[in-house]
């Protein structure tokens, strides 16, 4: 009998490492999937699809988000392995996203370790190591910072991916004799997406009496996007240097769209090899494993369909 529990545990062990494995795999290639459909979409090979108003994804955010206020006083007795400044930081440069503060933080991670909890435990009951409750926990409890740390990049990317058509409509909204604040209010108000909400941000200073440098300042301070940073500056120095405004956002909108393309072509090429080694290190060896797991099974529970006599070793 305690062969046969010892037996089962290995199994156990053995299959969730398989498991462990596939998922793995499955991650990665889903990851290389959407970065084809990111390079192909800025490409211009395919076509970007419509946003729909109000998706259940967003609704789903916007509940966790909600969740995360109503714990944060309990998750902000946890303080652990938290730099704060660079999650404000963090939380700024993503826009805040449904009211996202540093408290809601502290109550997401408080949600995601009190679920990772209750995912090792089910795991636990049903059988499987207590190492497993332990990974759980660690997860839920950096699971936060990876993903306002990944909204924060995909948030400055896309502004960097919006400027090039942005500064387009001004150079030529601006060619035709449209002073620069109202050429901004005409373009932004056709527009959606981060670098909208930061221009329109940028204007509201700007008819509160911010000095218009100083608004400048204030707009490169939220944001981490190098082409915004670019453009910024070359507009303060063109404006004290006098350099028409409608031929710097001409200019700067030509090389952002070639120093992007250049990026686009470097990741390309560097993808290849990712996949190589991830096929080569997770792939096959997870299916490697899977068929000397059936083999196993079978040699444990059924030898005498691999014409085995056990006979023999008795």
């Amino acid at each position: 009998m305690n062969t046969f529990w010892e037996n089962r545990a290995v199994l156990n062990g053995f299959m969730a490492f398989i498991l462990l494995l596939w998922s793995a795999s499955m991650y990665f290639f889903w990851r290389y999937n959407l970065s084809r459909i990111r390079l192909r979409q800025e490409l211009g090979l395919i076509k970007k699809r419509e946003k729909r108003k109000r998706t259940g994804k967003e609704k789903l955010k916007e509940g966790i988000v909600r969740g995360s206020i109503l714990f944060a006083p309990v998750g902000r007795r946890f303080r652990l392995f938290v730099n704060e400044e660079d999650i404000r930081r963090k939380i700024m440069l993503a826009g805040t996203p449904y009211g996202f503060d540093l408290d809601a933080f502290y109550g997401l991670r408080y949600l995601c370790v009190l679920a990772g909890a209750l995912a090792g435990a089910l795991l636990m009951f049903v059988g499987f190591n207590s190492i497993f409750l332990l990974l759980f926990v660690l997860a839920g409890l950096f699971a936060p910072t990876m993903w306002i740390r990944s909204a924060a990049q995909a948030r400055q990317e896309t502004i960097g991916l919006q400027l090039p058509d942005f500064m387009d409509a001004m150079s030529v909204t601006l060619q035709a004799g449209a002073p620069l604040d109202p050429a901004t209010k005409q373009i932004v108000q056709g527009m959606d997406g981060p670098l909208a909400e930061e221009m329109t941000r940028h204007l509201q200073e700007l008819d509160m009496g911010v000095p218009r440098e100083d608004a400048y300042m204030r707009l490169m301070a939220r944001n981490d996007c190098k082409e915004l940073e670019t453009l910024v500056l070359s507009l303060i120095q063109g404006s004290k240097l006098g350099v028409p405004i409608a031929a710097t956002f001409k200019n700067m909108s030509e090389d952002i769209r070639e120093a992007r393309i250049g990026r686009i072509r470097e990741k390309a090429a560097k993808a290849s090899p990712k996949v190589t080694l991830i096929t080569t290190f997770l792939i096959v060896p997870g299916v490697l494993l899977c068929i000397l797991g059936m083999l196993a099974l079978n040699l444990i529970y059924n030898p005498e369909a691999m014409g085995i006599d056990l006979s023999l070793f008795k």
